[in-house]
């Protein structure tokens, strides 16, 4: 969930950074989780009310971070020597 975290606030490393934005705008289950988890952050540290397991956290990033692996696959590798 730190990853996660971290993304949010705009602390993870840019190649990391690039390819969960490159995930996020092509698939619609991401989107919505990452979605979920954003509002879902904010609600949590205004009301500073519960903390989310860290079993749950751990899911939810391990789900995120598969899904850009298999992406990554499917185009044939990480993409870091093209330039655009």
């Amino acid at each position: 969930m730190a990853e996660l975290v971290n993304f949010l606030d705009d602390q993870v490393a840019a190649e990391i950074r690039r390819e969960l934005e490159v995930h996020l705008a092509h698939c619609r289950t991401c989107q919505a989780l990452y979605d979920s988890v954003r509002k879902t952050l904010t609600i949590v540290t205004e009301s500073r009310s519960f903390e989310l397991p860290e079993e749950i956290s751990s899911r939810i990033l391990e789900g995120i971070m598969a899904k850009v692996r298999r992406g990554r696959r499917r185009r044939g590798g990480n993409n870091s020597g093209k330039r655009r």
